[in-house]
């Protein structure tokens, strides 16, 4: 594993990188505030519970951990600042907060936000002082299902695949100092045919300053350019092989370009930020996936990004690379993120592992006009965060017709998915996008499925040939690949999830997997084997999906025990992904 140059450990943000922050983890007070009027609490309070920030209150690690439903949680902190931290703006962000967020500094209303998937920031300039500050955040969340909650339970159990609720605080919550002018938005398109990269600048004011962008690879000088802005933004287009040749980002291969970027004002640098990316392409041509042109064979586990002690949050930075290392010491060269939006330092990890990301979008569970204007909003955003990492090969906006359970016949709901597909291909025209991963497809880049039959030899048997993987109906299965009214139109074909398969002796009470269980580990090599070879043996198929990476409360399925410790002999399993020479 090479960082990139200017890695700092912990750091939320790791493509858009200042040396002027502080980060606002560890112990807040905290409070339960149902009933609590604003009045009461957004000065700040201390008379209640503490909280360890950014694990919420449901999980261990908070220093709480009760899984009573509360719609309503407080948080309050104080905070020294000196004239030094004060010479700009003063940002806060909170990397993810479930699911609406106000927030105060000293008893001053500065905003409010709604989301739990894309990073919230606030500019608290104007309320904050010299000395010692307050910081007051409301989180509210409940059980509805129109908005999107993923994997999220929506009543006081858990039940099937849905887990416990996660409310307020549950990425990391930081401070920024910047200067009055500084760099706020930032989209960087590599162009492998051309051997170029253009840095599209989002500049937070009007006045008069230029960008200036160095690029460099592997400590090596690559080129400068420099642009002058023009209402807020600026574009710089860069020449990468004037000098040497183009280094490609490919899978279990990452070579990155590290960039420093300044805004000048006046003949003075006024901002300064560290980036980095990756020079790849992804192309959809003959059935198949192809990057940097050459054949792409997937191998990817369902990882649903949830941890005993701590839920959806991570609970350190080490946790996130242990299960990059533990999947591809297995032989996977990716992962699908299932129902989560992931710490954007797992994209890090990814990225300088070269190590595959499907991201994918939390589900709702209600389709109205409020829902779906939220989806989309969510949604765009999440992909507008991701964008800039190369790891990232696919978008994957809906799964199972969660959310949009009528697409197989109803027009309105088909539009609206469509409508979310040609929003994202215009956000990122570079990556393919899954329309509803699994069947029903409408207009989607890659046709996937998913099948937890298993018998290896049965599964073979239904999917292996191109007529029976576009069926109206699967064999075996109560879906099919296409919405009525679509069709195959040559896509690369998936086989997204699959497997899912426990011990027996785990799937007791309401712990459970898919299909009936394996008895021991020769019974579970021997399964897992003939599935993986039932799949790399079909004629059209660009890859798979395994569930999963880890058991998850109540599901018992994982590659790993819920405590992220493997289950199987890493050799024995890397020798079954590998024997086909796939």
């Amino acid at each position: 594993m090479k960082h990139i140059n200017y890695y700092k450990k912990e750091y939320p943000r790791p493509q858009l990188y200042r040396d002027s922050y502080m980060l606002l983890n560890g112990r807040w007070d905290f409070s339960f505030g149902e009933g609590l009027e604003n009045s009461q609490m957004s000065g700040g309070f201390t008379d209640r519970m503490e909280i360890n920030v950014p694990f919420t209150y449901q999980t261990a690690l908070s220093g709480i951990g009760t899984e009573e439903r509360h719609d309503v949680v407080w948080y309050s902190r104080s905070l020294e600042l000196t004239d030094e931290h004060l010479s700009g703006r003063v940002i806060l962000h909170l990397e993810g907060c479930d699911y609406e967020t106000f927030l105060w500094v000293n008893g001053i209303f500065i905003g409010s936000d709604t989301g739990g998937y894309h990073r919230l920031s606030f500019d608290c300039t104007d309320a904050i002082r010299v000395g010692e500050n307050n910081i007051t955040i409301k989180a509210c969340d409940d059980y509805s299902v129109e908005k999107p909650r993923g994997k999220q339970r929506s009543k006081d159990k858990n039940y099937g695949c849905w887990y416990t609720d996660t409310t307020g605080i549950y990425k990391t919550a930081w401070i920024e100092f910047v200067s009055d002018c500084y760099l706020n938005g930032l989209v960087i398109l590599p162009d492998a045919d051309e051997g170029s990269v253009t840095f599209d600048c989002k500049i937070s004011c009007d006045s008069t300053c230029s960008a200036e962008v160095k690029v460099s690879y592997d400590g090596k000088y690559i080129g400068s350019v420099v642009e002058q802005a023009k209402d807020g933004r600026a574009t710089l287009k860069l020449c990468l092989t004037e000098s040497e040749p183009l280094h490609l980002w490919a899978v279990l291969e990452p070579k990155l370009y590290e960039v420093e970027i300044s805004l000048l004002r006046d003949g003075k640098v006024c901002d300064r930020v560290n980036s980095y990316f990756g020079v790849r392409k992804i192309e959809i041509k003959d059935q198949k996936i192809y990057l940097n042109g050459k054949e792409l064979y997937q191998k990817l586990a369902l990882d649903q990004g949830y941890w005993r002690e701590s839920l959806l949050t991570p609970p350190s930075e080490q946790a996130l690379i242990d299960d990059i290392v533990d999947m591809a010491d297995m032989g996977f060269n990716g992962v699908r993120k299932h129902q989560k939006v992931e710490d954007e330092r797992y994209l890090y990890y990814s990225d300088i592992f070269g190590f595959i990301v499907w991201s994918e979008m939390p589900s709702m569970y209600s389709n109205t006009e409020n829902s779906r204007k939220v989806f989309e909003r969510e949604w765009l955003l999440a992909v507008e965060q991701q964008r800039n990492h190369p790891c990232v090969l696919t978008w994957v906006p809906f799964n199972e017709s969660w959310g949009i359970e009528e697409i197989k016949t109803n027009k309105t709901v088909q539009d609206f998915v469509n409508d979310i597909y040609y929003k994202t291909k215009a956000t990122d025209p570079t990556r393919p996008v899954v329309t509803n991963d699994g069947w029903e497809h409408t207009v989607s880049d890659i046709l996937t499925i998913h099948h937890y039959e298993q018998n290896g030899e049965t599964l073979h048997g239904f999917y292996d040939t191109l007529e029976k993987c576009c069926m109206e109906k699967w064999g075996g299965h109560h879906k099919g690949a296409f919405a009525d009214g679509y069709s195959y139109k040559g896509q690369p074909i998936i086989i997204s999830e699959f497997g899912g398969t426990a011990f027996v002796a785990d799937t007791e009470g309401e712990n459970w997997g898919y299909g009936v269980g394996v008895k021991n580990l020769d019974e579970f090599y021997a399964r897992f084997e003939s599935l993986i070879d039932a799949i790399d043996s079909l004629p059209y198929c660009s890859g798979y999906c395994y569930t999963q990476v880890t058991d998850v409360q109540q599901e018992v399925n994982g590659l790993l025990d819920f405590d992220h410790k493997s289950k199987f002999d890493k050799p024995t399993m890397k020798k079954i992904l590998e024997k086909n020479g796939r």
